[in-house]
């Protein structure tokens, strides 16, 4: 297991110390890393959801016992591992039921293939051929038999060589295993569950800590006990200052205010989340725009599920409060989903401006062939039609997910989505014969890989650290040693580690590219 890196570290640090805000990050980066197991794992959305709000309560209830030498992700994956397999025990006849794949079905058919596996066939092989756990430990972890797990292994691989008969040779069936989606982000109750949990959780924890005020019944006697001592009316008021300035100490004023200022920040995160989304108004500025067929007035707001409709003699802006300003040009057809910032994007073109003294959230842009990501801040064009998405980014950067490969598509970049090939970002201004390959770019099998890598400049740099992951594991070292030549990766990089893909290395790559292209 790769250990975490500086951020990571410094996260799970403070996130102990008790900082709320460090926790929260550090458990939005895993959620969807666990939910993707577990789901594989059980073929089941509604065990899942509940696997991965148990591992995170667990988690942040045993936050403080995690050893330095332990990286965070592995020991979330543990936990979330051994979860699964106590509901497993405990519920074989729901495991064995034939998956809903309406439920869970992905844009990747292999892993399909994988959820339509026997229950025990894919728990087993997901454990060893995904997270990479050895069959003995499989035998001890499911109380089976080591030759009864090595059974079911091996008819697992069997079913998945009949549907796939090229990964029978070489490495290229581990190989397609490595690209499976790192993550699949659950529906947002799951993670609204888990820091729910934690909040109540800690806000019992405060009630605990309030000092406690005395009786009322108590106040009202001490005078009484007092008069029976018949002692000179000035001994009285020196006997009865000192029980007075006993209750009101200077270290329960400053936990009162600890208390009241933590509630009082809660509240304001609360409303804030609970109130971000709200308030996306709609201006005309051509035309006639119309919301679910009702055409759009100086107060009409974009409300969820809503659908935005601009006809070739209309536009519109759609004002985000916390994001900015999307542009949407005529001939569009847009809707808000349920999902804070997001919107689907059915044909047409937008322009998305951000505010850069407001922007406190990123918007996603999704389509019926990939996601599109912003990171914060970012200014880009996306134009959407059934065959081919298009996009440029003015500003800042946008992350393209399709087929679970993720594309960073950065400034002056652009990047084009057609059906059945991958997302790989080129520059415009390079040699318009690479820009048509690269634009074309299909995968693996490729023809066309070789020639990329020959024309390849070093403003192709950051296409071919893309390729280098699409590319099959016999002709990685072309393309690696070609990129090595145009930008040579910082010296924390291996050939041996960007062979294997590893994700820290490639990231390192990745930023030193940016800074030189």
């Amino acid at each position: 297991m790769i250990p975490d890196n500086k951020f990571v570290r410094s996260l799970l640090q403070n996130a102990q110390r008790g900082n709320y805000t460090a926790l929260e990050q550090l458990f939005k980066m895993n959620i969807g890393k666990v939910y993707a197991i577990v789901l594989r794992m059980t073929a089941n959305k509604s065990f899942a959801s509940k696997i991965t709000i148990d591992t995170f309560i667990e988690a942040w209830k045993k936050l403080k016992i995690i050893r330095e030498d332990s990286p965070f992700t592995g020991w979330l994956i543990a936990i979330a591992v051994y979860k699964t397999l106590d509901v497993f025990r405990n519920n074989k006849e729901e495991f064995a039921k034939k998956p809903d794949l309406t439920e869970i079905e992905s844009k990747d058919s292999f892993e399909n293939d994988i959820f339509r596996l026997p229950h025990l066939e894919r728990l087993i092989f997901v454990l060893n051929k995904v997270e990479k756990y050895s069959v003995d430990e499989i035998a001890d972890m499911i109380l089976m038999k080591k030759d009864d797990v090595e059974f079911h292994l091996n008819l697992a691989i069997e079913k998945l060589h009949e549907r796939y008969p090229l990964y029978k040779f070489d490495n290229s069936f581990q190989e397609r295993i490595s690209k499976l989606p790192i993550e699949i982000q659950p529906d947002k109750s799951v993670s609204d569950e888990i820091f729910n949990y934690i909040y109540e959780e800690r806000m019992k924890v405060a009630e605990k800590e309030k000092p406690e005020t005395p009786p009322k019944e108590e106040v009202e006697e001490a005078p009484k006990k007092e008069k029976k001592k018949k002692e000179p009316k000035e001994q009285k008021k020196k006997v009865q200052m000192p029980e007075v300035s006993i209750d009101v100490n200077t270290s329960n004023i400053k936990k009162y205010v600890i208390i009241a200022g933590s509630i009082l920040v809660v509240a304001a995160l609360v409303f804030f989340w609970l109130n971000r989304a709200k308030g996306w108004n709609v201006n005309v500025t051509m035309g006639s725009v119309l919301i679910d067929n009702n055409a759009v007035n100086s107060e009409t707001e974009l409300e969820l599920n809503s659908l935005l409709l601009t006809d070739e003699n209309s536009s519109a802006r759609i004002i985000i409060p916390h994001v900015g300003v999307i542009q949407v040009e005529p001939n569009s057809s847009l809707s808000r989903t349920r999902k804070d910032f997001e919107i689907k994007l059915n044909k047409g073109k937008i322009v998305k401006k951000s505010d850069a003294q407001t922007a406190e959230a990123k918007l996603t842009v999704t389509t019926d062939l990939a996601d599109f990501n912003e990171e914060l801040s970012s200014d880009f064009e996306l134009s959407t039609s059934e065959d081919i998405n298009e996009l440029f980014v003015f500003k800042g950067t946008v992350k393209v997910v399709v087929k679970g490969f993720e594309a960073v598509v950065p400034e002056n970049f652009a990047c084009n989505v057609k059906k059945g090939k991958y997302a790989v970002p080129y520059n415009p201004n390079s040699d318009p014969q690479i820009v048509k390959l690269i634009k074309e770019y299909s995968g693996p099998a490729d023809p066309d890989m070789v020639v990329i890598v020959s024309l390849a400049q070093k403003s192709d740099a950051l296409s071919l650290w893309h390729i280098l992951q699409l590319s099959s594991e016999e002709n990685r070292p072309i393309v690696f040693k070609k990129l090595n030549e145009l930008v040579p990766p910082p010296d924390s990089v291996t050939g041996e580690g960007i062979q294997k893909l590893n994700r820290e290395m490639l990231d390192h790559w990745l930023i030193k590219i940016l800074s030189e292209i």
